[in-house]
């Protein structure tokens, strides 16, 4: 059965008018509430009313002042600064070491080099075989016949510093320090890159580490010689191309590597080491470079821009450190860290070859 229709149309007509009822009384209580709450709120102590706001007891304004609010002085220190800085809309001032390590976060740092040239080429060479040899708890790892077995990812990463150190000798003996074709060598860089050239893996008679601590000393020996004016270090275009066909050169060959298919877990690590040592040393040396060489640098159109970003990406390798290497597929749910690795590497060859170009 359905409901007769004049019931409905009345009970609407009465729910209609309840809604009425409530909107005009919510309205009321609004017009009501608000301004009673606007005398308290603006009540001082005591209940007296502030000016232009009717009294809360009386019928009448109370014409009195409002107390007379003296700013107090900022206190001194830090604080107080950095809040007038926010207000200002100016930028807080860092402070020197902070802003050292914030920019250390983000990007590699530019090293102080020494006035005299080829210095701190020659210092970060020493530096970098000497943290090997002696850096390190069993120093020399790839000669030693215990150790050595379970420290692989160690002895290819200290392969890599040597070769790159190799490479970077043999420059600095054929063209860095020498004015041209028709100037002698040093004797203590040929003495240096032979030693380097023995093999790594010679337990005595004599050893690999006997060996490349004697290269060091000749190091050593050569850099007494430019400090004291008797050898010099040539800031050449043609000296800083020869260095980085060089490092392209070798890098090519870190590159094949890495892209080797069908390559077994246990070697994968190797390669991934191995390239990582290389990559240090490029990016200490070339670090240098950009400070040394950049009026050279300059000379070209975007050379320094270019040198930049190989530093850049040779940082992204230092900042790799997985705790596992793995050698999953490309699209695979396990990474690849050699394709890792190679991305900028892979890079870096490229921007070298740009640069040698120029």
């Amino acid at each position: 059965m359905g409901v007769p229709i004049g019931h409905v149309d009345g009970c609407q007509v009465r729910f209609e008018l309840q809604r009425r009822g409530l909107l005009l009384l919510c309205c009321l209580l609004a017009f009501w509430v608000v301004p009673l709450g606007s005398v308290h709120a603006s009540a001082g102590p005591g209940g007296e009313a502030t000016p232009g706001m009717p009294a809360a007891a009386g019928g009448h304004e109370t014409a009195k002042e409002p107390p007379t609010l003296n700013p107090s002085p900022v206190p001194p220190g830090s604080a107080a600064k950095e809040l007038e800085s926010l207000k200002s809309g100016e930028e807080l001032p860092v402070p020197h070491e902070a802003a050292a390590e914030a920019h250390g976060e983000h990007g590699p740092q530019l090293p102080q080099i020494s006035p005299i040239p080829g210095v701190t080429f020659v210092e970060t060479m020493i530096n970098l075989m000497d943290a090997e040899l002696h850096g390190r708890f069993f120093g020399w790892r790839p000669n030693d016949i215990v150790v050595g077995l379970f420290t692989d990812n160690i002895n290819y990463y200290q392969l890599g510093v040597l070769e790159a150190l190799r490479f970077t000798t043999l420059r600095l003996k054929d063209s860095l320090t020498r004015m041209g074709d028709a100037d002698v060598y040093d004797p203590d860089l040929e003495q240096a890159l032979n030693l380097f050239m023995n093999r790594a893996t010679l337990f005595w008679f004599p050893s690999s580490e006997t060996s490349y601590s004697e290269a060091v000393d000749h190091l050593k020996n050569f850099l007494v010689k430019l400090k004291t004016g008797k050898r010099n270090f040539y800031y050449r275009k043609d000296t800083l191309l020869g260095l980085l066909s060089s490092y392209k050169d070798l890098l090519g060959n870190v590159n094949k590597t890495l892209v080797l298919a069908n390559v077994s877990l246990f070697k994968s690590d190797d390669y991934f080491y191995y390239a990582k040592g290389v990559a240090h040393v490029y990016y200490e040396i070339l670090r240098v470079v950009r400070v040394g060489f950049q009026n050279q640098l300059g000379m070209t159109l975007y050379g320094i821009d270019v040198m930049d970003e190989i530093i850049h990406e040779l940082y992204r390798v230092e900042e790799m450190d997985p705790w596992l290497i793995t050698d999953g597929n490309l699209d695979g749910f396990i990474a690849n860290h050699r394709a890792n690795i190679n991305a900028p590497l892979s890079e870096v060859t490229h921007l070298l070859g740009i640069m040698s170009q120029f």
